[in-house]
């Protein structure tokens, strides 16, 4: 069995993500002979140029991006995963970072939330109906950090070592700070930028009742300036 992936405007095009193609191997362009679009088109004659792969389609045989030029002549065994993605889409997807060293990774990310004075005033009092803002921030970006794999879809699961958290309360805004650590291949500022933006989303949530005008609506409210301050790699000690 031999998978044939497809993402972006080709997903319209054959109407599912992917097919299965009953077959043991074969070249690329028998395979695609035998996955056919809605209007009627096959695979093969959507793409080729002959034995090349028209550009700027790609290809990727189990991860490995096929030479346009006679690509179609390569030959596919039982058990791959074939993805063929327009221009438009995100390519082999997840970057392969196998032959990378683990090393110490840190990144520091911060952002703002614009806020009315008597709605920071509240927070400053604890006198939030919903609770503690800080504590509620906190818990927040500590799980979106954990959990941004499974938000941001190409960045890698890693092992997090440590998730600081600060909270600076201003006359007019509260400026959030996320601190990330690991001992990794690949960089933590996806993650500490992701657990910014839950803490201050989360702010939002706990003190909407607070912004709204007299439409429901929220014209002073505003999240900006999220923002990464630092990174930092070096070898493991």
């Amino acid at each position: 069995m031999i998978r044939v992936r497809v993402y972006g405007s080709l997903r319209d095009l054959l109407g599912k993500p992917f097919v299965d193609i009953d077959a043991r191997e074969g070249m690329l362009k028998e395979i695609f002979s035998m996955v056919y679009l809605v209007d009627g088109r096959t695979l093969y004659d959507f793409i080729s140029d002959g034995d090349n792969i028209r550009r700027p389609y790609r290809v990727f045989i189990d991860g490995k991006l096929v030479e346009s030029t006679g690509g179609l002549t390569v030959r596919v065994g039982d058990g791959a995963e074939i993805v063929v993605t327009p221009p438009v889409s995100a390519g082999s997807g997840m970057v392969d970072i196998s032959g990378k060293d683990m090393i110490f990774r840190e990144a520091e990310a911060k952002g703002r939330i614009k806020l009315k004075p008597e709605t920071v005033k509240l927070i400053r009092e604890g006198k939030v109906e919903k609770g503690d803002v800080f504590e509620a921030a906190k818990i927040a970006a500590i799980n979106a950090v954990k959990n941004t794999p499974n938000i941001l879809p190409y960045c890698h699961p890693i092992s997090i070592t440590h998730v600081g958290f600060g909270m600076n309360i201003y006359h007019e805004y509260i400026e959030v700070v996320v601190n990330v650590k690991a001992y990794e291949r690949t960089g933590v500022e996806m993650e500490a930028l992701t657990g910014v933006a839950a803490a201050l989303l989360t702010i939002w949530d706990m003190v909407k009742k607070y912004e709204k005008d007299s439409s429901g609506n929220y014209p002073h409210t505003a999240i900006h300036d999220i923002i990464v301050v630092r990174k930092i790699k070096r070898g493991a000690d």
